[in-house]
C-alpha cells in the first residue's frame, strides 16, 4: 500500500527579493536563503527526502530576531524529525520512502511523507542523513578549531612580556632597555620593568 499527501518544491530562490533586512545581516531573501543552505545541510535536497523555508518566513525571519532564532532552531532539529518519523513508520511495519517538511509563516510547518508497506528504512533517506551528519561533524570540527586559533589569537595579546636586562648602572639599563623596546615590535611603552642588578 503507497500513499503520498502533498508534494515539495524545496526552497524558492528563484526571485529577487530587494527587501532589506532590519538587522542589516542579509540585502536580501537570496542572501539569507544562501546563508541557511550553507549553514543547514538539510535545505540541500536528497532524493527522497527535503527540508524547505517559504520566502514569507525568510523575509519575517530577516527582519525579526526572534522568528530567525525559531527557524534556525528548527532547521537544526530537521533530521531529528525525520529519523523519529523514520523510527514510526518502522514500529508500525512499514517504510518511509518520502519525506518534506516545509516550514512557513506564522511558525507552520508542514509535512508531507510517503509510506509504504514493509517496514525498515529507504537507502536513499538514510544516505542524506548521513552526509547531513558528516558536514554538520565538519563544521563543528571547523568551528572548534577557529575558537581554539581566537583563543590563542587572544592569550598572545594579553600574555605580559618579559624580557631581562643586566648591566653595571642604572643608565646604562635605561640605554639597554632603550635600545631592546625599539627593536620589538608591539611592545608598549606604557609598560614596567624590573632591575636586576
Amino acid at each position: 500500500m503507497s500513499m503520498k499527501i502533498g508534494d515539495y518544491t524545496g526552497i524558492s530562490t528563484g526571485y529577487q527579493n530587494n527587501n532589506t533586512s532590519k538587522t542589516g545581516k542579509y540585502n536580501n531573501v537570496r542572501e539569507y536563503s544562501s546563508y541557511l543552505t550553507q549553514k543547514f545541510g538539510c535545505l540541500t535536497p536528497g532524493k527522497n527526502a527535503a527540508v524547505s523555508v517559504t520566502g514569507g518566513l525568510m523575509r519575517k525571519a530577516m527582519a525579526d530576531e526572534k522568528t530567525g532564532a525559531w527557524l534556525e532552531r528548527e532547521l537544526g532539529k530537521a533530521t531529528d524529525y525525520i529519523e523519529a518519523a523514520q523510527k514510526s513508520a518502522i514500529a508500525h511495519g512499514s517504510t518511509l520512502k518520502s519525506v518534506s517538511i516545509e516550514f512557513g509563516e506564522e511558525y507552520s510547518t508542514m509535512t508531507t511523507v510517503v509510506v509504504t508497506d514493509g517496514g525498515g528504512t529507504d537507502s536513499e533517506i538514510d544516505k542524506w542523513l548521513e552526509k547531513i551528519k558528516e558536514k554538520r561533524d565538519e563544521q563543528k570540527a571547523a568551528d572548534k578549531k577557529l575558537e581554539q586559533k581566537r583563543a590563542e589569537s587572544k592569550n598572545m595579546e594579553m600574555a605580559p612580556y618579559k624580557m631581562e636586562l643586566k648591566g653595571k648602572d642604572m643608565a646604562d639599563l635605561t640605554n639597554q632597555f632603550a635600545m631592546k623596546l625599539s627593536m620589538q615590535a608591539g611592545v608598549s611603552a606604557l609598560g614596567g620593568f624590573d632591575v636586576k642588578a
